[in-house]
């Protein structure tokens, strides 16, 4: 039997419809990619969720002139970075000679000791908040909406204070999670280090030096709760071709008592950018900003 032959018009509208349905499923495909691009961001995020603490951007003022302080030399600082110079000691300026402390080392190495005592000598340690800041968010447009719902919507506030009043509880939950140390702070990587005597307190605040990828036990991950990109990369699926944070600002805030040397109260605050990669029929890239708050009262 001789097959059916179309006339030009019916040849011309079965191209159109080829056509038409080949951009759909291309377009459907582009959905499904921009789709999983953010449920890749979003998975690698919330697999490490035991997650961090800031307070974006906060920068200390001294408003005393009896404050003792001791502060990196942001130009010196700045001209060995250009010149790609680095240095286990930090620049300093100090100011007022007959403070309790004249170097970094000085203050790094009593501010590790009086954090260090929370795990072994507090009896009790409240998280009076947690605040959880999305910043910007880079996604393909057609998501851009739907992504900062989402996150939005994991990304609430805890305001509830949650206790922990054992040895256990107190290693696990306080920070850094699950060591034996608070903090093992070095010297190299402190930005900005300054102390305010306040009678019968020390108020020290801390910046450190930007980081990407740290870990648990350096860097930003000597002092605060860092997400550990490795772990991440372990449960990720295979399409994720890159996933890396960068850390900046980060603060610690602490109260220290001067008779005893111990921490009272505490704040935390960790900025950090996730950057997401996913390889699939192309590539694909997502980033978004976050800021953690933490806020620790200690009791003894």
């Amino acid at each position: 039997m001789a097959k059916k032959q179309l006339t030009p018009e019916q040849i011309a509208a079965k191209a159109e419809k080829k056509a038409l349905r080949a951009k759909k499923n291309h377009k459907n495909l582009m959905i499904f990619l921009e789709l999983l691009v953010v449920a890749t961001c979003i998975f690698c995020f919330f697999t490490t969720v035991s997650i961090n603490s800031d307070i974006s951007k906060t920068e200390f003022v001294n408003t005393d002139n009896t404050n003792n302080s001791v502060a990196v030399n942001s130009e010196v600082q700045q001209n060995a970075a250009n010149n790609n110079e680095t240095s286990d000691t930090p620049s300093v300026e100090t100011e007022n000679q007959d403070g309790a402390f004249k170097t970094p080392e000085e203050m790094v190495e009593y501010f590790n000791t009086c954090a260090n005592k929370v795990k072994t000598d507090a009896t009790e340690v409240v998280k009076n908040f947690e605040k959880r800041q999305v910043g910007e968010l880079e996604v393909p447009d057609l998501l851009q909406s739907l992504a900062e719902t989402l996150l939005k919507e994991n990304m609430k506030d805890d305001t509830d204070p949650i206790v922990y009043s054992t040895k256990d509880d107190i290693r696990e939950n306080f920070l850094v999670p699950a060591q034996d140390y608070v903090s093992c702070l070095k010297a190299e990587y402190v930005e900005t280090i300054s102390y305010e005597d306040k009678g019968n307190e020390y108020e020290f605040y801390i910046k450190l030096k930007d980081e990407k990828d740290p870990r648990a036990g350096s860097g930003v991950g000597s002092v605060c709760d860092v997400i550990e990109t490795h772990e991440v990369a372990e449960k990720a699926p295979s399409i994720l071709q890159e996933f890396s944070t960068n850390y900046y600002n980060c603060e610690v805030t602490a109260t220290i008592d001067k008779e005893t040397g111990r921490v009272t109260h505490i704040v935390y605050s960790t900025p950090l950018t996730l950057n997401v990669v996913v390889s699939m029929l192309g590539t694909h890239t997502a980033s978004v900003g976050f800021t953690f708050i933490k806020d620790y009262t200690v009791t003894y």
